[in-house]
């Protein structure tokens, strides 16, 4: 049986990423079946400086191969992924990034989602990547604790 003292007062509290450009690592990249059927890979992003993650779904239309060329190229740029290399487990631990915003999905919950990933040769001016939140709600810490609340 699971060990957990469930506290609803928490219910809600996580917010979504502000909107902006932010660098981004791959945590986890996986291949996957869409819903229709189609080849999709499934990315986890880690935000810099932030606690949450994001799911990215970048899905491969047969029909559509400018288009699915250019949005690949456009991940095989952000994070310095060698072009053409579909060997996801390559893609583990590159650093990108994107411009994120804010979507509602369709239960009305705001969600953060990647909006677009930045080339390469504009990511220039985004701060270095942070790998712990730059900021912590005071009501996150345990003050009887010396352990960080992740």
């Amino acid at each position: 049986m699971i060990n957990w003292s469930y506290n609803p007062e928490d219910y809600g509290k996580i917010k979504p990423i502000k909107p902006g450009n932010y660098r981004v690592r791959i945590e986890e990249a996986e291949e996957q079946v869409s819903k229709t059927g189609r080849d999709m890979i499934k990315m986890t992003l880690k935000v810099s400086g932030q606690s949450t993650k994001i799911f990215h779904y970048f899905v491969f239309l047969q029909e559509l191969p400018e288009v699915t060329n250019d949005k690949l190229g456009r991940i095989f740029d952000s994070f310095g992924i060698t072009p053409g290399d579909l060997n996801v487990l390559n893609w583990k631990g590159k650093v990108g990034a994107a411009e994120i915003s804010n979507e509602t999905d369709n239960q009305g919950n705001l969600q953060s989602r990647v909006k677009f990933f930045i080339k390469r040769d504009q990511q220039g001016l985004l701060p270095a990547w942070q790998e712990n939140p730059t900021r912590i709600n005071s009501d996150m810490l345990n003050p009887d604790s010396d352990e960080p609340p992740f």
